[in-house]
């Protein structure tokens, strides 16, 4: 008996990470304060994982270089969805999630963006996909996610 309950516990202590770092759409919505939208459009919007965001700055020409490393999820909407598909809340086709870092040169105007896909999950959470997913990844423009990225990450935060 002693053994089982000994293997129950270390199931549950191994199982607990994998289910912490699901995501869905519902927790993305909820927390705007710890998930803030970098970046929308008609067909995706950008968040970014406050928590995870770690930012570096060089001292020369005022911030010239900045590099903000961060947990990025990518919300993909259905393309055409139909009456069918808002009531019963299935207008999220993928969440995508990325670890990321936004790299920007204030001086010559340069910006990127790299993104490394760690995990697809669907609108309730399911994990669908790991690194290695074939299906559509997601393409923004790396200024804007910069920019947005460099408000979110120096605005006050609630309660300060």
């Amino acid at each position: 008996m002693k053994k089982l309950w000994t293997a129950l516990a270390a199931g549950l202590v191994l199982s607990a990470p994998c289910a912490a770092m699901a995501m869905d759409s519902a927790t993305l919505l909820t927390n705007p304060a710890e998930y803030r939208v970098i970046y929308a459009d008609g067909g995706r919007a950008v968040y970014a994982d406050m928590d995870t965001v770690r930012a570096m700055q060089s001292r020369d020409f005022p911030a010239s270089i900045e590099n903000i490393s961060f947990t990025m999820y990518v919300e993909t909407y259905a393309k055409n969805p139909d009456a069918m598909a808002y009531q019963t809340g299935n207008t999220v086709t993928d969440i995508q999630q990325y670890e990321a870092t936004a790299y920007g040169n204030h001086k010559t105007d340069e910006y990127r963006l790299e993104a490394k896909l760690t995990a697809v999950y669907d609108s309730r959470g399911a994990q669908i996909g790991d690194a290695s997913w074939k299906g559509k990844k997601a393409k923004v423009e790396a200024d804007d996610i910069y920019y947005s990225l460099v408000r979110a990450a120096h605005a006050p935060q609630a309660g300060e």
